[in-house]
């Protein structure tokens, strides 16, 4: 990390994604519920938004967290004194 950057806040961080999950939901909820009154094409025009996001922006992020897991999983518990 340069010297001139800050340390990333682990709170600015958590707001983000609870903000972007809050977003996803309701947009999920808006294409579900155009569906249910028959506006397939508001529906897919959302739904393919959702998708084309996650692709995107959010794919990538996912698979280095799972990533991470498993090698937290399969490192040894390190022991502290």
């Amino acid at each position: 990390m340069p010297p001139d950057d800050k340390p990333r806040s682990k709170l600015g961080d958590t707001i983000f994604a609870l903000f972007h999950v809050f977003a996803l939901a309701t947009l999920l909820v808006f294409a579900v519920i155009d569906l249910i009154q028959g506006n397939t094409t508001r529906f897919g025009v959302i739904a393919g938004g959702l998708i084309l996001y996650y692709i995107l922006v959010l794919h990538k992020p996912v698979l280095k967290e799972i990533e991470r897991r498993r090698n937290l999983k399969s490192e040894p518990p390190s022991k502290k004194s």
